[in-house]
C-alpha cells in the first residue's frame, strides 16, 4: 500500500512539476477569468444577460452598435437557408440605421429579442448552451413575435436558434440555427481591434471563456490528449477525487431530511424516514403500512414493499416511486393492481423485481447553477414534497382497493345475486 502510494506522488510529481504540456495548459488557464469566477460557464442565464448587454447600443461599454452589427453580419454569411420573406444582406447590415435598436431579455420567456423599427425587422432568437428545446416551445415564440409585430405590416422576421451544438430546430421552416462558434469568430474580430478599455478586455475574457469549454480548440485539445497519453493513471486519480457540487448539496439535503417530513405534515402527508445511504434518502408513506401484507419486502430492513427515493444520479438528483421485491405471491396482488396506473412508462414492461411507479426530475447542475445552495436546498425539499403529494393522492385511492373484503364465492347449488 505504501509503495503504490508513493509511486502516486511520483507520477502526480511528473504531472505537476515536470510536464511542459501541463505548464502550457496550467498557463492558459492561469488567467482570471470574471464569467468563470461567477459560475457563469453554464449559466445560460447569464449567458443570456451578458450577451444582451453587449448587442444593447444605448449600453455605457463603449461598442455602441459594434456587437449587434457584427452579430447581423454573422446572420447574413452563416444563416445561408434565411426562410424568411426577404434576404438580408452584408451591405444592408452596413447600411442600417440601428442606433435605436430594441434589445430585449426574456421578453415573453424569449431569451432574447431584436427590434430593429427603422427597418421593421424582429429578431428572436432562442439560446441553447447544454439544454435541449421544448417540443413546441420555438413555434409557441414565433406565432407570440407575429401577433405583436405582424407581417401584414410589413415586419420581417428573422427567427435565430443559437446553440453550442448542431442541432436542427423544431419548427423547423421557420427558425435559422446558429451556432455560438460562429457568433465567436466574428465578435473576435471586434476584440482582437486596439481597445485596453475594461469592457473589450471582458469581451475578450469571454470569448476565451466560450473556446475553453463549449468550443472546440484544436490546440487544447492536442495537448490534453498527450497529457492523457502520459499521465492516465495520475489524471484518473484526480479526476475521482474532483470536488462535487450535487454530491455536496445531496449531503445536505442529507442533513435536512426530516424538513421533508415536516412540510409534508403540512401538505397533509404523513411519511416516516426508511433508510438513507450515501446517494439514497428512502421515505415511506405511514398510513400504507396497515396495507395487507405490505411489510413482506426483501428491500429495506423495514421491510415495506413501496418506498419514495429521493437519489443522486451524477449531476442531478431524481425521485422515484418505487415497488421492491419481496414475497412473490404477496407482491404480485400489488402488481396486478398497480401495473396500469403508473405514471411511469405505464405501458412498459414490468421487471421482475422492481416497478418503478412515478419518477419526477428534481434537480440538475446544469440547470440550476444559478442558484445558491441554500435557496436550491428549499427547492428540492418543495419539490420533492409536491411530488410526493401527487403520487399519494394518486396511488391511494388505488391501493386501498387492497384493503375491501373479498366476496366469498356462494356455495354450489345456490342461487348468485
Amino acid at each position: 500500500m505504501a509503495a503504490d502510494t508513493t509511486e502516486m506522488e511520483n507520477q502526480l510529481e511528473k504531472l505537476l512539476l515536470e510536464d511542459a504540456n501541463f505548464a502550457e495548459l496550467e498557463r492558459e488557464f492561469d488567467q482570471y477569468c470574471p464569467f468563470e469566477a461567477l459560475g457563469m460557464v453554464r449559466s445560460e442565464v447569464r449567458h443570456g444577460n451578458y450577451l444582451s448587454y453587449l448587442l444593447s447600443p444605448g449600453r455605457p461599454h463603449g461598442f455602441n452598435t459594434q456587437v449587434l452589427r457584427a452579430f447581423l453580419m454573422c446572420i447574413t454569411q452563416k444563416c445561408v437557408s434565411l426562410q424568411s420573406e426577404f434576404s438580408l444582406k452584408a451591405l444592408d447590415v452596413h447600411l442600417m440605421d440601428i442606433d435605436q435598436a430594441d434589445v430585449r431579455r426574456e421578453w415573453r420567456n424569449i431569451d432574447l429579442l431584436i427590434v430593429l423599427r427603422s427597418s421593421k425587422i424582429v429578431i428572436p432568437i432562442e439560446l441553447k448552451i447544454d439544454s435541449s428545446q421544448g417540443h413546441d416551445q420555438l413555434e409557441r415564440y414565433r406565432r407570440i413575435t407575429e401577433q405583436e409585430w405582424p407581417r401584414s405590416q410589413g415586419w420581417k422576421h428573422i427567427n435565430i436558434f443559437l446553440t453550442k451544438h448542431e442541432e436542427v430546430p423544431i419548427d423547423v421552416d421557420h427558425w435559422e440555427p446558429l451556432r455560438i462558434g460562429d457568433l465567436v469568430e466574428h465578435l473576435q474580430i471586434l476584440a482582437n481591434q486596439p481597445n485596453d478599455s475594461p469592457a473589450a478586455e471582458m469581451l475578450r475574457s469571454y470569448l476565451r471563456m466560450l473556446r475553453r469549454h463549449h468550443l472546440e480548440d484544436r490546440r487544447l485539445e492536442e495537448i490534453a490528449r498527450k497529457l492523457w497519453a502520459q499521465h492516465s493513471e495520475a489524471l484518473e486519480f484526480l479526476a475521482d477525487r474532483r470536488p462535487d457540487a450535487t454530491g455536496n448539496l445531496f449531503e445536505a439535503l442529507k442533513d435536512r431530511r426530516m424538513e421533508f417530513i415536516k412540510t409534508l405534515k403540512e401538505l397533509d402527508v404523513e411519511m416516516v424516514l426508511d433508510a438513507d445511504y450515501k446517494t439514497i434518502i428512502r421515505l415511506a408513506f405511514e398510513s400504507w403500512d396497515a396495507l395487507p401484507g405490505f411489510k413482506n419486502s426483501q428491500w429495506t430492513d423495514s421491510k415495506r414493499f413501496i418506498l419514495l427515493e429521493l437519489k443522486r444520479e451524477g449531476p442531478r438528483i431524481n425521485a422515484y416511486l418505487y415497488l421492491g421485491p419481496g414475497d412473490e405471491g404477496i407482491r404480485q396482488r400489488y402488481v396486478t393492481i398497480l401495473e396500469k396506473n403508473r405514471l411511469h412508462r405505464p405501458t412498459s414492461r414490468v421487471g421482475k423485481d422492481w416497478m418503478c411507479l412515478a419518477k419526477k426530475e428534481i434537480y440538475s447542475e446544469q440547470l440550476d447553477d444559478e442558484t445558491e445552495m441554500e435557496a436550491s436546498i428549499e427547492v428540492i425539499i418543495k419539490s420533492v414534497s409536491l411530488f410526493a403529494r401527487r403520487v399519494f393522492d394518486h396511488f391511494n385511492p388505488v391501493l386501498e382497493k387492497l384493503t375491501a373484503p373479498r366476496l366469498t364465492p356462494a356455495p354450489a347449488g345456490l342461487p348468485t345475486k
